[in-house]
C-alpha cells in the first residue's frame, strides 16, 4: 500500500514488510547505515523471548553511535491494570493478549534498560512519560504511563 502512494521514492525511504525477531533487516538495509531508529510502540508487541533477537537485529543496520528513539507501554498503564482484571488476558510477566490476539508487554525501566545493554547500547535516557487522557464521550479521565528512552549503539 505504502509503494503504490503516488508519492513513495525509494530513493528516500524504503518500505518493506518484515518480522523484526526472524528477518535479517541486511537483507534490506545495507550494515551499519542507519544514523536512527524509531520504535514506536513496536517492542510492546513482541514476545519477552524475543526481544533480544529484535534488538540484536536493529544493532546490526545501526552505525557506531547511532541511536534507538523508543516509547512503549509502561508498567501499571491503565491498559495493564484492566487486563490484570481478566485472568485469562495474561501470558506471563507483564504480557497480555488483546482481544484481537495481539500481545502487550508493559516495560518497567529497568527491564528496559538491561534488555538494550545486554546487547551493547547504553542508555542516553530513559524515563516513565505521564499523561492523563479524556475520553469525553464517556466522560472518563484515564492515567497513562509510558517509558521512553534514548538508546546510543556502542561500537562492536
Amino acid at each position: 500500500m505504502v509503494k503504490e502512494n503516488e508519492q513513495y521514492d525509494e530513493s528516500r525511504c524504503k518500505a518493506f514488510v518484515c518480522d523484526l525477531t526472524s528477518d535479517d533487516l541486511t537483507e534490506n538495509i545495507e550494515p551499519e547505515s542507519l544514523d536512527l531508529v524509531s520504535a514506536i510502540f513496536v517492542f510492546s508487541a513482541i514476545p519477552p523471548e524475543k526481544m533480544a533477537a529484535a534488538i540484536r537485529n536493529i544493532y546490526k543496520v545501526l552505525k557506531p553511535g547511532g541511536c534507538i528513539l523508543f516509547r512503549d507501554y509502561g508498567l501499571y498503564d491503565e491498559a495493564q491494570l484492566k487486563f490484570c482484571k481478566a485472568s485469562d488476558k495474561r501470558l506471563g510477566d507483564n504480557l497480555y493478549v488483546r482481544q484481537d490476539g495481539t500481545m502487550s508487554y508493559f516495560f518497567s525501566i529497568d527491564d528496559l534498560r538491561t534488555r538494550f545493554e545486554a546487547e551493547k547500547f547504553k542508555t542516553l535516557s530513559c524515563e516513565y512519560v505521564y499523561r492523563e487522557t479524556t475520553n469525553r464521550r464517556l466522560e472518563i479521565r484515564v492515567d497513562r504511563i509510558f517509558v521512553q528512552a534514548k538508546l546510543e549503539k556502542l561500537s562492536s
